[in-house]
């Protein structure tokens, strides 16, 4: 069952192996620049495409544009002239029965808005909360799962709300908001989203982005990739490369956590790929998306890694 891994080096057998046949299907792959994660991790996706699974990849570093040409795949640059886009405020098309979809995706928008605006106090959160809720409203979308299929808001309509607001303490939220508008970040995320994912194999790719906005990209495409998989159910997996990038800051480990613990529902296995060992483990959420991941790949490390990796997952001196 399943694809080959590799060769076993005792006795010259192939490695065959399905990662949907374990209790989940997320890996984390840890090794140091150079050391063969990204081959490893392509070739994995190739044969993965070959059975008919769906291949999503983030890619920070534009490394799988020859890839993604060679299997007539769907690759999306994001920088400031693309005529790519993503709405924010899109929702899932199915509701799942019992779960609240719009109080899903508020909080998920609250915590991406967070890494925009900056920290948020108790009042600051409060009044957000209040009027992303006003924001569905005014298109018409409220609990009711028969109004969340209407056209969602954009965050030009969050910010028109905003300023309306009459306290004080949200007046200079607008002004935070205002690059999504018509700043730096306007071009990909302020337009209803024109992307299509009906190709088995698709690449977000945000080299072009500036470093500070990565991160923000990067939350904002999985937020857009995790509705969209909720939509309609089919084998996927989502390579997730320089994870790092998202461990970084407590809203987007959060988002990225929740995922590796409810992607099996969804039958997506989620792949982390990382070259910063110490980013990654130095708080409670990497070593969660470790938990929550069947399988562990560890090649080539950095020396002053090793030390780390060792107690993470309890090596022995041989190991």
């Amino acid at each position: 069952e399943g694809i080959m891994y590799g060769i076993n080096e005792h006795n010259g057998s192939l490695i065959l192996f399905d990662r949907f046949s374990l209790e989940n299907a997320n890996a984390v792959v840890f090794a140091k620049s150079g050391a063969g994660k990204s081959y490893m991790v392509k070739l994995e996706a190739l044969r993965s495409l070959m059975f008919g699974t769906e291949i999503l990849v983030i890619d920070p570093e534009q490394e799988y544009l020859s890839l993604c040409q060679a299997v007539g795949g769907q690759y999306l640059n994001f920088s400031a002239t693309s005529p790519i886009k993503i709405n924010p405020f899109d929702m899932a098309n199915v509701v799942t029965p019992g779960e609240n979809e719009l109080g899903r995706k508020i909080l998920s928008l609250t915590a991406f808005l967070k890494l925009v605006l900056g920290s948020l106090d108790p009042t600051e959160a409060a009044i957000l909360d209040r009027a992303l809720k006003q924001t569905y409203r005014l298109k018409g979308i409220t609990d009711d799962p028969k109004t969340q299929n209407l056209t969602a808001p954009l965050m030009e309509d969050l910010y028109k709300v905003l300023v309306g607001m009459e306290e004080k303490v949200a007046l200079d939220m607008p002004t935070r908001l205002e690059r999504f508008i018509n700043g730096s970040l306007a071009a990909n995320f302020s337009s209803a989203s024109n992307i299509i994912l009906n190709n088995p194999f698709t690449v977000f790719s945000v080299r072009d982005l500036a470093d500070q906005l990565r991160p923000l990209a990067m939350y904002m495409i999985l937020e857009y990739i995790w509705t969209k998989i909720r939509s309609k159910l089919k084998k996927r997996i989502l390579v997730v490369d320089e994870a790092w990038y998202m461990m970084r800051q407590e809203d987007s480990s959060n988002f990225l956590v929740d995922m590796a613990k409810r992607a099996r529902k969804y039958y997506l296995g989620l792949t982390t790929i990382t070259q910063d060992v110490e980013d990654f483990l130095s708080g409670d959420r990497g070593k969660e998306i470790i938990s929550n991941s069947s399988i562990q790949i560890l090649l080539k490390q950095a020396p002053a890694s090793i030390e780390k990796i060792g107690q993470t997952f309890n090596l022995s001196q041989g190991e």
